[in-house]
Parts: C-alpha cells; sequence; structure tokens
C-alpha cells in the first residue's frame, strides 16, 4: 500500500486534552507532581500509545489544538495504522488523534483515582 491511498491528515486533540497533557510536562516550579514527561509531544505519544495498546479511540470534542506536525510524524506509524484507516477511509492524523483522545481519557480517569501516571505501564 502506499502512502498515496490513504491522507496522512494532522494530529490534534481537544483543548481539554491538551491541558491534561500540558499538565504532566513537568515543571521544576511543581517538582513534587506526577509529572513525568519532558514535552507535550512525549505526552501525546504516551497518550496515542496508551489508547492504541488497549483498544480505546474516541472523537474530539469542542476546539481542538494541533500537535507540532514536525515533532510527531504521522507516517511514523503508517505501518500499524494503514488497514485501519483504509477500511474507515480515515486520515492517519485521525486515527492517531482518536487513539490519542482515547488515552488522555484513560489517563484522566487515573488522575483522578489518585493513582501515578506510570502506574499505566506496570
Amino acid at each position: 500500500m502506499s502512502e498515496q491511498e490513504f491522507a496522512k491528515g494532522s494530529v490534534g486533540i481537544s483543548e481539554t486534552s491538551h491541558a491534561l497533557l500540558v499538565s504532566l510536562v513537568h515543571d521544576d516550579e511543581k517538582s513534587s507532581e506526577d509529572r513525568p514527561f519532558e514535552s507535550i509531544v512525549e505526552a501525546f505519544r504516551f497518550a496515542f500509545a496508551l489508547g492504541f495498546s488497549m483498544g480505546r479511540k474516541q472523537k474530539r470534542e469542542g476546539k481542538h489544538v494541533t500537535v507540532a506536525p514536525r515533532q510527531f510524524i504521522v507516517t511514523d506509524y503508517r505501518e500499524i495504522l494503514k488497514k485501519e484507516v483504509t477500511k474507515n477511509k480515515q486520515s492517519l492524523g485521525g486515527a492517531i488523534s482518536e487513539y490519542a483522545e482515547g488515552g488522555c481519557s484513560i489517563i484522566s480517569e487515573t488522575v483522578s483515582k489518585g493513582k501515578n501516571i506510570l502506574d499505566l505501564i506496570s
């Protein structure tokens, strides 16, 4: 399957999910908080991987925020998503965004239970 058979698209998440991911990025002034990521792109990758591994997709609601396209390259994920995006007639970015949104939902549930983010990988 060639790249021309499906659109690349762009990645983005809802403003709510973006705020959640920003709250997970390390901040020297908040070193006692659970902030395991060095950047928003790292947090987004984690949310995508979490959503993908748990098969949880969610549509973005409301306004959305674009994730840095130079730092998150959608074509890096074409092999694991090509059947799905072809079947669903969806762009790579759209599928990735839905998995990331699902991952954010899982992260939010974890945080609301008072658990650490990294507990999700154990």
